[in-house]
């Protein structure tokens, strides 16, 4: 009988011990990106005033992220840390022990057509992302400036076959915490978007509280679109348009709005040139727009793309127009047109 019993235990314990060998456990993802850049302004001075490149004849470091996704069943968690200057103006609300942090979420996906994912993630808002390795311009868009960055909240997305619909409500905008912005408003997200064969459409909403020192609400609405003409010339578009409104004092609404183009020819695997064409209306903006408001800016850059395996080198040249005399030289001395040359490099790994 016992030994009948030692056999018995022996082979249940041999079969659990093939079952897990047969299935572990998935493994955690990693990705990561770094990016760096050199800026000459023509002006002698810096004169941007889009984000990630205020810097005047100066090699910069711009930003290393570190990813890591996991997983398991129907739960998931992404984690996205950003370290260098990049990454402190895309977290500029926070403290310093938690702007390294990008992104950090979790989701649930109940079916393969519907999930809800609840944590801190980037904003559907616009064309352009915070890393740049995900675009072909260095330097940003006026509208990706001065547009939401990210939000801290709960999403839902429903998807059926090429739609998806997202609904969500978060914080205030730009600040992982309620209690860092000081107020426990709220700011509703939606989106409804297409995805094609040959291109896209996505129609974003946002509104809610965005700068609660300031007792600042903004809607915004938003539209994104993409359409690969052929295998060596895509175009892409974004036009979004702001409302700004003050709880206590009207006088401060305002409004702006902002029509951005893309254009990307590819001459082969390795080389493609972009551009883009923006045109910046703030006539009628508040002061959260800074010296940008109550003018306008036509801004044209274009950025050649050469990539040796995972590293990109992009030279970068760019104007910006504006109707107000909004920039300086090197003497202080206001004028209407600004340029300048950059040097980049972003690696992906």
């Amino acid at each position: 009988m016992k030994n009948q019993l030692a056999t018995l235990v022996f082979l249940l314990t041999t079969t659990l011990t093939f079952a897990q060998e047969k299935t572990p456990a998935p493994a955690t993802t990693f990705a990561g990106s770094a990016d760096a850049y050199y800026k000459y302004d023509f002006s002698g001075v810096d004169n941007s005033l889009t984000s990630f490149t205020n810097s005047h004849n100066s090699f910069e470091l711009g930003m290393a992220s570190i990813e890591a996704s996991h997983k398991m069943g129907k739960a998931s968690v992404f984690v996205d840390l950003g370290f260098g200057n990049r990454a402190a103006q895309f977290t500029y609300n926070d403290g310093p022990e938690t702007f390294m942090i990008k992104q950090l979420n979790f989701t649930y996906e109940f079916s393969d057509k519907f999930k809800v994912t609840a944590g801190s993630f980037g904003t559907h808002i616009g064309y352009e992302l915070v890393d740049a390795v995900d675009n072909k311009n260095y330097s940003m868009s006026y509208a990706f400036t001065y547009g939401p960055f990210f939000n801290t909240g709960v999403k839902a997305q429903y998807t059926s076959g090429k739609f998806s619909f997202m609904a969500g409500v978060s914080n205030p905008t730009d600040f992982k915490t309620a209690i860092e912005a000081g107020s426990s408003q709220k700011t509703f997200l939606g989106q409804v978007a297409f995805l094609g064969d040959s291109g896209s459409a996505y129609f974003n909403v946002t509104s809610g509280s965005s700068n609660p020192s300031s007792d600042e609400n903004k809607t915004q609405f938003d539209f994104v679109g993409t359409k690969k003409v052929s295998d060596v010339f895509s175009l892409g578009f974004n036009g979004t348009y702001a409302m700004t409104n003050n709880d206590f004092n009207k006088a401060l609404d305002g409004e702006w709005f902002s029509l951005v183009g893309y254009a990307n020819v590819t001459f082969k695997e390795s080389l493609s040139l972009a551009y883009r064409l923006e045109y910046l209306d703030a006539k009628e903006a508040t002061a959260g727009l800074g010296l940008l408001a109550g003018t306008s800016v036509v801004g044209n850059t274009l950025s050649l793309n050469y990539k040796v395996g995972n590293l990109t080198i992009i030279p970068e040249f760019r104007v910006d127009m504006a109707s107000k005399d909004i920039f300086s030289n090197s003497d202080a001395a206001p004028k209407g047109v600004t340029a300048y040359a950059l040097l980049a490099t972003t690696y992906s790994f």
